[in-house]
């Protein structure tokens, strides 16, 4: 008699399958025996441990503090540095510090002016277009002046003030008859500027830099728009030009100033 066969089972409905259960049981198993040899290696010597390394985002995380901490220690200071020295590495303190003596000493060596040269004609050439030459390049403010005229007379006036604010600039001025044989007073005043031996920007009269009513600070306007100087300014001072009141000086004032 013949055996009758076996009828399959239907699926319990409280069976849960799990397929690969078996294969991530063998996959833990191979990766736990893994580690365990090559542990033992690394202990008798055979190999080096292995460390996982940072991730490309770490990386680009790290690198990204390490900008900001420099850009917040190029603004340091000698005496901010000094104060932060306990919170700094002494390698990036030096360093930092023999940056700044490097700044300061530049900037001393080229802060050399500060005043308002009077040239004749003999000291034109080394004075205006050899010393613009000098180092990476000097500008050099010069004004050809008439005696006796009040545009001129103001220009020399704030070029003063304006020199002793900016001394990496030279400011001249001479007699323009003195520097040009038979040049007009009626070109006074004319300015030139030189840099690196070359006529970087000739301008004829005051009424670019506000007219009678120029002041210092109109002067320095026009010198960081024409890039002489590197500054900012937080008001346009041509803004208020209207509001400043033209007098005249005397004779006897006049005779007393200093060209």
């Amino acid at each position: 008699r013949a055996p009758r066969p076996a009828r399959p089972r239907p699926p319990s409905k409280h069976r849960r399958t799990r397929p690969h259960s078996r294969h991530a049981k063998a996959q833990s198993s191979t990766m736990s025996e893994k580690t365990e040899w090559e542990d033992a290696l690394v202990k008798h010597g055979i190999i080096k441990k292995t460390v996982k390394g940072p991730t490309q985002d770490e990386l680009d995380f790290k690198a990204q503090e390490a900008e900001s901490a420099r850009d917040k220690l190029d603004d340091l200071t000698l005496d901010d540095l000094d104060e932060a020295e306990d919170d700094l590495d002494d390698e990036v303190l030096n360093k930092y510090r023999a940056k700044r003596i490097a700044e300061l000493q530049a900037a001393a060596s080229k802060n050399k002016f500060g005043e308002v040269y009077q040239i004749s004609q003999q000291e034109y050439k080394q004075k205006v277009s050899v010393a613009s030459n000098e180092g990476d390049g000097v500008f050099v403010f010069l004004h050809l002046f008439s005696f006796g005229k009040l545009d001129c007379r103001l220009l020399n006036q704030h070029m003063a003030s304006v020199a002793q604010k900016f001394k990496y600039v030279k400011f001249c001025k001479i007699v323009g008859s003195d520097c040009i044989q038979n040049f007009p007073d009626e070109k006074c005043p004319t300015i030139l500027i030189y840099y690196k031996g070359n006529i970087f920007k000739q301008v004829e009269g005051i009424s670019e830099l506000g007219g009678k009513r120029m002041t210092a600070e109109t002067l320095i306007w026009k010198l960081i728009e024409w890039k002489v100087i590197d500054a900012q300014m937080e008001k346009n001072p041509f803004e208020n030009l209207n509001s400043i009141k033209v007098t005249r000086t005397s004779r006897r004032d006049e005779d007393d100033m200093d060209f």
